[in-house]
């Protein structure tokens, strides 16, 4: 694989997977050789491919259920809350943007107080998982942290390829 194959790839905005056909987000795997949950991370969030949803969800359920000591069921209620978060965290009122200029003035978001970023509570994540508690909290917490590190440790590795 070329280096320029490889950075055309980087770029690219088309994240779908065919079998048969090799297509950029083939030659990030290829490149990147890291973790399952970053290549499909990067598939879904990028690509906008729901088909990928249960694995992730499955991968991540696996990986906090034990630490947290979760049922099998509420492992997988809170690795699919974590990742509905993951994948929609932009603020709902000001779409990420943080402010609003309004006849040269600008605004600071009230749903999000300038983030740009969707809050979440804990009422909303009862409501998804079922339950909710400290046991659950860390368990959100690190589904977020194991999503976050496959994703970065996954285009990182790609980097280094580049190179």
């Amino acid at each position: 694989m070329s280096r320029e194959s490889l950075a055309r790839a980087t770029n690219s905005k088309n994240m779908e997977m065919e079998s048969g056909i090799t297509h950029d987000v083939d030659r990030l795997a290829a490149a990147a050789g890291g973790d399952t949950l970053g290549g499909l991370l990067l598939r879904m969030r990028e690509g906008a491919q729901a088909r990928w949803a249960k694995r992730v969800i499955l991968i991540l359920a696996n990986r906090i259920r034990e630490k947290h000591k979760l049922t099998r069921s509420i492992a997988e209620k809170t690795a699919m809350a974590a990742l509905e978060e993951f994948l929609a965290p932009h603020c709902t009122v000001c779409r990420g943007a943080r402010v609003m200029v309004v006849e040269k003035v600008k605004i600071v978001c009230e749903g999000c107080g300038g983030t740009g970023l969707q809050r979440f509570s804990n009422t909303t994540r009862r409501q998804n998982i079922g339950t909710y508690g400290s046991r659950i909290e860390g368990a959100m917490a690190d589904a977020h942290g194991q999503m976050s590190d496959a994703l970065g440790a996954y285009l990182s590795h790609a980097a280094v390829r580049l190179k």
